[in-house]
């Protein structure tokens, strides 16, 4: 009978570079499946290809321990034999920023293609949800067709195949595969036939003495440690072939190519299986219609689009985040929070400050440290990988990836103070005297920026200042609040010598900046006011006032635009002076049981949800003065202890405990001059493990939908999530991702939180109901949980000797609440969260011994090297990856097209537009007229700009 029907065999493996196994444990067992691929593919030339997971950095890891191989593995990935790329590591998108998965992007096709070849192909069968502007990153990559995986609904997706069309309204051909996806073949038939039993039947389990020789630690620190079969047992069942290979086929069944299906042949670290070819060619001696071939994941995607158009294909719009979560992994986001909290803070030092004032030293004539900000780049990269970044792992994985992304800040940091080094050095500081104490005060951020600033400033104890005066250098004086001072003596260093001491008085200051340039900075010159004697016992220098603080008592504070009063259980106040608005039960706390993993969030049946608003605080005024005021919240909650996770969640207690723990919770309300928003810090000492920590936000707004900052935009989120026919959804995925900032509105006012450390919002549900609820917001803190990794349904790594994962320790959080008129896009909301994660840098230095003699390299006393006009946001300012010219990085994030220009501090010769891989696009030069560009971008589109400096 003549074969009509074609099953495209891929064999492939899914790579956790670290998740059940530590990483250099994990690193053998790579060694392993690499060594074993290279000689299956020289002994099988019929094995076509191995598609090594959509990554690059399985081929480096090996390389970096069998080097001896490296050009085994370029000519095979040259002939095409195994498939790597485009993604360098492969991440959970959601808890990294848009501009990290480009640059991951980047770096994997660089990297791909030093091996010799790059996959075309979006390999996205990993991701834990996939952001509304993949298909515009994908695209500006090259790639066109992506192939999916946790979760598209079926009821969006009935079929395998599909149109995906992002924020912006780029379309690509996208696929689900079919059940068991990117494993349909493997679980479905090959377990089946090299081994005889099928995988999901109840006969799949191990046999002790007849399934193999078996290895197993059994010494009291590593028993809990899995067992690892290590004698090969397998061999072809041809008596189960027809049904296990049916299986496999009926997996595809919503394909809308039902003739052309793809056999997707691997999943967690499974190997190159030496026994395949043997295997095809016995399944097609029992199949008469289908050939069966070793095939390529490009060959079934070149069958797909001949026969498939994109344009007859169900469209499916926006982010790709359906239930259920167990299908999601969607509730990982504030696992561990303080690594995604680290992270963060990586992102902001390399992207916002190092990178940006590396261009800017560059553009005074000075150096961009690349090699110092790749290497960054690569500990920050190599801790995105999305088992790592979640720390859904043992704990020392877990101290393997703070350790990484610790070296990507200091890096980071380095980075910024060497070039801020340098920019000063460069600073014409003539109109000032030798004996004068200077400030600069650096703004890397590309807009304009007048802020209230603490800065810590030494001045000589032989001059005994008291006050003084801070003056810029156009000769204002600044506003200013003293906090506090004291005696240090520091060491001066210089390589040459040794370190010399330093002996001044550290005065703590706010003080008001006035306007900073856009890219730039600005000088400050201390003027002394008032001295002391050091010898004073008694009648110290007394304090004066304007009688503005901002603090009127020690529960309420106050600025022109709002009034913050503190409730006796914590929470706060707040009155909007500007239209009238009050919202009332902010800030408070909410435990709630969690006898889930780190990937689902499960309550005990019989839960209990405690709250603080029961509770009584200790309330305390700290700092007051006419520039800023803070208020501290001491509260402490009674909680159980633990909470019993029954197994396989029927056998056992599922409950929280009856004994229970004082956990302390500390918050500090800062109010600033002149800012509409109250600024948190909050600290927990969490000694309570199986709960769920969240603060929540009464903000009296009934709405159907939240905007929350995403990847180059801002998502509009139903408050409830998808729901099926009979109006249902699932619990757990009311929690939903956020970049910096979320918000909720109605016709009458807003509500938003901006935030440099939290991931993970919800809105009750209650919003939806017809009488209206609270409009509750909450944003979780952190789920403390057991260490379970689910290594298979049926069995799972337990480690009960690892408790990392129950957060027993102090976390840190920093967030602002802002209230505002109406929605985000009505306010600036989204620029109050750039400057929120994107701080002033305030530097202390001095007249130098020996003058520059000035010329025209010497830059002014204040000046911009760089500034965006208009509602257009930055992602990034960095040097290009693959020549000197300097990247600028744009988004528009509203729904409407914006307009706005870039102006350089600096003589350009050239821009032109690039795609998001740096390469020029046809036609895109730009026209620049005084070192600006106009611009006009429409929503949702990411533009990448190349200039060169003259």
């Amino acid at each position: 009978m003549n074969k009509t029907k074609t099953g495209y065999i891929i064999p492939h493996t899914h790579w956790d570079r670290e998740w059940r196994y530590p990483i250099w444990e994990n690193r053998l067992y790579l060694v392993k499946l690499m060594d074993e691929l290279i000689e299956t593919l020289e002994n099988n030339p019929d094995y076509k290809t191995f598609l090594l997971d959509g990554q690059v950095i399985p081929i480096l890891d090996y390389v970096q321990v069998r080097p001896e191989n490296r050009d085994k593995l370029v000519k095979l990935i040259k002939d095409g034999r195994i498939d790597v790329g485009p993604w360098y590591t492969l991440p959970d998108l959601y808890p990294i920023s848009g501009e990290s998965i480009v640059r991951n992007l980047l770096k994997g096709r660089r990297e791909a293609e030093k091996l010799g070849n790059c996959l075309d192909i979006g390999y996205e069968s990993f991701g834990w949800g996939q952001p509304s502007q993949l298909p515009q990153i994908y695209k500006e990559f090259g790639i066109d067709t992506v192939i999916v995986s946790k979760n598209v609904d079926k009821k969006r997706a009935p079929h395998c195949e599909f149109k995906w069309t992002g924020k912006d309204g780029t379309s690509v051909y996208a696929t689900r595969l079919g059940e068991d996806a990117r494993a349909n073949f493997f679980m479905n038939a090959y377990i089946h036939i090299m081994n005889g039993v099928a995988y999901k039947s109840d006969d799949y389990n191990f046999d002790m003495g007849n399934y193999g020789q078996v290895y197993h630690q059994a010494d009291s620190e590593n028993y809990i440690q899995d067992y690892f079969k290590i004698e090969d047992t397998e061999k072809i069942h041809p008596e189960v072939i027809k049904e296990a290979v049916t299986k496999a086929w009926n997996s595809m069944k919503d394909t809308l190519i039902p003739d052309y299906r793809a056999m997707m042949d691997g999943t967690d670290s499974t190997t190159a299986q030496p026994q395949l070819m043997n295997l095809i060619q016995a399944i097609n001696e029992q199949f008469d219609d289908i050939e069966f071939k070793s095939s390529t994941l490009g060959e079934y995607v070149k069958i797909l689009k001949e026969k498939l158009s994109l344009d007859e294909l169900i469209e499916i719009h926006g982010e790709m985040r359906d239930g259920p979560t167990t299908s999601l992994s969607g509730n990982a986001l504030m696992t561990r929070p303080h690594i995604k909290t680290l992270n963060k803070k990586v992102q902001n030092s390399m992207f916002n400050q190092a990178e940006p004032l590396s261009v800017a030293n560059m553009m005074a004539g000075g150096k961009y440290d690349e090699s110092f900000l790749q290497l960054a780049l690569d500990y920050m990269l190599l801790s995105h990988a999305h088992d790592s970044i979640n720390g859904v792992t043992q704990d020392k994985t877990v101290d393997d990836v703070l350790y990484r992304l610790n070296q990507a800040l200091e890096i980071s940091n380095a980075i910024s103070n060497k070039s801020c080094q340098d920019l000063i050095r460069h600073i014409d500081l003539s109109q000032y005297n030798r004996e004068d104490i200077l400030l600069v005060v650096f703004n890397p951020y590309a807009k304009p920026r007048n802020e209230m600033v603490k800065a810590y400033i030494d001045t000589p104890q032989v001059q005994n200042i008291w006050e003084f005066d801070i003056v810029d250098c156009d000769g204002n004086v600044c506003e200013l609040q003293h906090i506090s001072r004291t005696e240090v003596t520091s060491p001066v260093v210089r390589l040459q010598t040794r370190p010399f001491p330093y002996y001044s008085d550290r005065h703590c200051v706010v003080f008001n900046t006035g306007e900073i340039p856009a890219g730039g900075y600005k000088v400050y010159r201390l003027c002394n006011k008032v001295e002391f004697s050091r010898k004073t016992e008694f009648w110290a220098k007394t304090r004066t006032t304007d009688g503005k603080e901002i603090a009127t008592s020690s529960t309420c504070m106050q600025n022109e635009f709002i009034k913050v009063e503190v409730n006796p259980n914590g929470t706060i106040s707040i009155l909007d002076k500007e239209n009238g608005n009050c919202f009332d039960n902010l800030n408070y706390f909410e435990s709630t049981g969690d006898v889930g993993d780190y990937w689902m969030y499960y309550p005990p049946y019989h839960n209990q949800t405690y709250n603080s608003k029961g509770c009584n605080a200790s309330i305390f005024l700290m700092e007051n003065g006419n520039l800023a005021a803070t208020i501290g919240v001491k509260l402490t909650m009674e909680l159980p202890k633990y909470a019993y996770r029954p197994d396989n969640y029927v056998r056992g207690k599922s409950e929280r405990s009856e004994q229970t723990e004082h956990l302390t919770i500390t918050t500090y309300y800062t109010l600033k001059k002149d800012t509409k928003n109250v600024e948190v810090k909050v600290e927990i000492d969490n000694n309570c493990k199986d709960h769920r920590m969240s603060v929540l936000f009464d903000t009296g707004i009934r709405a159907r939908s939240v905007d929350a900052q995403g990847h180059f935009t801002v998502d509009n989120r139903d408050v409830t999530p998808l729901k099926d026919d009979r109006g249902h959804y699932y619990n757990e995925l009311l929690t939903q991702p956020l970049q910096n900032f979320v918000s909720i509105a109605d016709d009458h006012k807003g509500f938003g939180i901006v935030t440099d450390c939290l991931g993970e919002y919800s809105v009750s549900p209650d919003c939806e109901h017809k009488d209206g609820g609270d409009g509750t917001l909450s944003m979780t803190l952190f789920r403390a949980v057991k260490n379970i990794i689910c290594t298979e349904w049926r069995s799972a790594g337990v480690f009960p000797n690892q408790e990392g994962g129950q957060l027993q320790q102090k976390l840190v959080y920093n967030y602002a609440i802002c209230p505002m008129n109406s929605s985000w896009e009505n306010s600036d909301l989204s620029e109050m969260a750039d400057c929120f994660n994107i701080p002033l840098k305030p530097v202390q230095t001095c007249v130098p011994a020996m003058l520059v003699e000035k010329s025209e390299g010497i830059l002014p006393p204040k000046h911009s090297f760089y500034q965006v006009t208009g509602k257009l946001s930055v992602s990034c300012i960095k040097k290009a990856e693959d020549s000197n010219s300097i990247i600028v990085r744009l988004f528009n994030p509203y729904p409407t097209e914006q307009s706005g220009s870039i102006i350089f501090g600096c003589d350009v010769q050239n821009v032109c537009m690039t795609n998001l891989n740096e390469e020029e696009m046809a036609a895109s030069s730009l026209n620049i007229i005084d070192n600006s560009v106009e611009l006009n971008i429409k929503p949702n589109k990411i533009v990448t700009l190349k200039l060169d400096l003259a």
